[in-house]
């Protein structure tokens, strides 16, 4: 329980009103409920969703309303790690430069576009769904985060830790792969039972193969460009699932009303 409101208190900006004692191995541990944080960060978005959506007939306004949510639930922390990650991987230097670049705090040019692309993406896609399929935005926004999340421990159990320290390297050294079975389990789960009440049937679930298999190939790549993973490649495979994930179920849809 600890480590899991550790985890909670480190992931996101949402208050919480027990504040345990700092413990590095807690939290290390804790890395296999990661989908949980995504399962009540779902559901507090498809709640948002829910109150706004009489008063909000657009889905492009509401599109930006839940991401912006999003983000701010999250402090923007694995935005930063998918910007950081751009621009250290984009700037075809040695490994050590790469990592450098990553560290440092300033956005630059591959950063600043990938985030431009991740947020068109994003909300297009989310308004594709509600428009061409007639899906609930509120019931896309409460998957998403789940199949996202579990691609972070996917890749603290298939690849080492690029740097000699660092918070990254706590959950890297205690999570292995019966701990990411145990995210797989509850992802399955949540996304079976939610996936039946929003009546998307067992599409949710259809896709997990080809991200989970994505995001290990990405742990692969970042293991063969920087010689491992680090804080910022697990936030940039967070938020790059959640866009794949996105435009799967895109596809899936498209291919169900064919």
């Amino acid at each position: 329980m600890k480590g899991l409101v550790l985890l909670f208190k480190f992931m996101t900006r949402l208050p919480f009103p027990w504040e345990p004692k700092f413990d590095s191995e807690s939290l290390g541990k804790s890395m296999k409920w990661f989908p949980v944080v995504g399962m009540i960060l779902g559901l507090i978005n498809y709640g948002i969703y829910t109150l706004l959506s009489g008063i909000i007939p657009s889905p492009v306004i509401m599109a930006i309303i839940l991401v912006t949510m999003d983000v701010i639930m999250t402090g923007g922390l694995h935005l930063d790690g998918l910007a950081d990650t751009f621009d250290g991987i984009f700037s075809y230097r040695s490994k050590q430069k790469m990592l450098e670049i990553m560290k440092d705090s300033r956005l630059g040019t591959n950063g600043g576009l990938v985030l431009v692309l991740y947020f068109i993406f994003k909300i297009a896609l989310l308004v594709e769904l509600s428009n061409d399929f007639g899906i609930s935005q509120g019931a896309i926004m409460a998957l998403i985060p789940v199949i996202s999340r579990l691609n972070s421990v996917g890749n603290c159990t298939f690849a080492p830790y690029a740097r000699g320290t660092g918070m990254g390297k706590t959950f890297v050294d205690h999570t292995k792969m019966p701990d990411f079975i145990i995210s797989i389990v509850i992802s399955v789960i949540y996304l079976y039972f939610l996936g039946i009440y929003f009546g998307m049937g067992l599409l949710p679930i259809m896709i997990l193969p080809i991200t989970i298999i994505l995001g290990v190939y990405f742990a692969k790549l970042m293991t063969r460009k920087i010689g491992g993973i680090t804080g910022d490649t697990l936030g940039a495979v967070l938020e790059l699932t959640g866009v794949l994930g996105l435009f799967l179920i895109y596809i899936g849809c498209s291919l169900y009303m064919i």
